[in-house]
């Protein structure tokens, strides 16, 4: 029995020092080690659901991640070379969804504030005519006001993978009052 216990104990253990690999400050790559202990296929078949029970779809675009055929995400690196190359005027709309205090902490330049649980009331508000690129903190939030904008008609959404955390690790700009 004491030897059970014994090698329970160290299995723990070994767990939890894998699991802390991707806990480090500055690990390479956003995410790095939680795919080995997170459930995403079932995190984006229960979104894909979602989204065809809401009867939204996405298309497939070879340059963006598609998640089950539900809300496509952005890199921070991409959104930066996009916004980079294209003209102000082609940009999208850049939505940042979190609260007030994380915007007044720091936001993405160009960013449009309306936070999430607004976001249904003033849509008026918003030019969507270029597409939108959603964010909030780490990237959950974003992926549900997709979902709000896809429902209202606005088909070209993405979700920036990782949110302002993200784009902040990947040395982009953040604006700071």
């Amino acid at each position: 029995m004491f030897k059970r216990a014994l090698k329970r104990g160290l299995k723990v253990a070994q767990t939890a020092k894998e699991m802390g690999k991707g806990l480090i400050l500055g690990a390479p790559g956003v995410g790095h080690g939680v795919g080995e202990y997170e459930d995403f296929e079932r995190i984006r078949a229960e979104a894909a659901l979602m989204d065809r029970q809401e009867g939204v779809t996405a298309d497939d675009g070879a340059e963006f991640e598609v998640i089950s055929a539900g809300t496509r995400e952005i890199s921070a690196e991409d959104l930066r070379i996009l916004l980079e190359v294209e003209q102000p005027e082609d940009h999208p709309l850049i939505l940042d969804v979190r609260q007030s205090s994380e915007w007044a902490a720091g936001r993405l330049p160009n960013a449009v504030h309306v936070p999430l649980g607004t976001l249904e009331d003033r849509l008026h508000e918003l030019s969507t005519a270029n597409g939108v690129v959603t964010y909030c903190a780490s990237g959950m939030r974003s992926i549900d006001a997709s979902y709000i904008l896809k429902r209202h008609d606005v088909h070209d959404v993405r979700s920036l993978a990782g949110g302002i955390e993200a784009w902040e690790r990947a040395g982009s700009t953040i604006v700071r009052d």
